[in-house]
């Protein structure tokens, strides 16, 4: 069993608190907030396991809330093409090393960070294909296998395409929770829902939901444009330190 060191035990809660917090406020964003965090703290085979769970008990908090406004048919072609996706991703993650998952881990936090903060000077997308959607879909369901970062490339697709923001974070919230439920059998077949993983879940669940709750109360009332900058540099910075000493090593 890992030793639960106080430094980790805050590690893990803070890295949970920022991670539902973003899930909360915007759909997605757990592994991408939690990561920076978490690849300095655990093992690689560890970190996505604990990711995936605290984000899906986070899609599920929020659920209820969003039931509403939930468009269920623009959601299928992204949930039906990730679900293909996922055991790729699965089987990527037992072929690579930590300190590849890490400059992975760190690329993928750049791109996302950077696309989506010039994505509105990017022209703008029209394409009705639900064919499309459910290849983003498949590489949503590829990195959610592999890292919990399913919602990397749908919400990219999705802000080019610039539909309003409650159709958007009804398609995130469909999607991500559809992925981590794959994802999270597929590591149970893999055995990957280790007692480490457990145990450390245990640890980060309060948190996740404390900071789930907040961010769905910011989601509701206020602009969120600027926060959602904000917390894309962050990203992008933390990317930055994950990729950085192999450029330098």
């Amino acid at each position: 069993m890992t030793e639960l060191t106080p430094l980790l035990i805050a590690a893990v809660a803070g890295g949970a608190l920022m991670g539902g917090l973003a899930s909360g406020l915007a759909g997605f964003a757990f592994a991408a907030t939690t990561l920076g965090i978490y690849s300095h703290m655990l093992p690689a085979a560890l970190i996505s396991p604990l990711i995936v769970g605290c984000s899906l008990a986070v899609q599920l908090q929020i659920m209820p809330m969003m039931w509403r406004r939930l468009d269920w048919r623009t959601s299928i072609p992204f949930v039906l093409g990730g679900i293909v996706g996922v055991p790729v991703g699965v089987w990527l993650l037992s072929q690579m090393s930590p300190d590849t998952f890490r400059l992975f881990a760190g690329v993928v936090l750049i791109v996302y960070a950077t696309s989506a903060l010039i994505s509105r000077r990017m022209p703008s997308v029209a394409v009705e294909n639900r064919t499309v959607d459910g290849a983003i879909g498949w590489a949503g369901g590829v990195l959610g296998g592999f890292a919990g970062l399913s919602g990397v490339v749908p919400t990219i697709w999705c802000s080019l395409r610039r539909w309003p923001k409650d159709r958007q974070r009804s398609v995130f919230q469909l999607f991500n929770t559809a992925m981590h439920i794959a994802t999270l059998t597929g590591y149970a077949v893999a055995g990957r829902l280790t007692a480490d993983v457990g145990q450390l879940i245990l640890v980060a669940l309060p948190a996740a939901w404390l900071g789930g709750w907040l961010g769905f109360r910011v989601y509701r009332r206020i602009d969120d444009q600027v926060f959602a900058r904000v917390l894309l540099i962050l990203l992008g910075f933390s990317g930055a330190t994950m990729v950085a000493p192999h450029l330098l090593g």
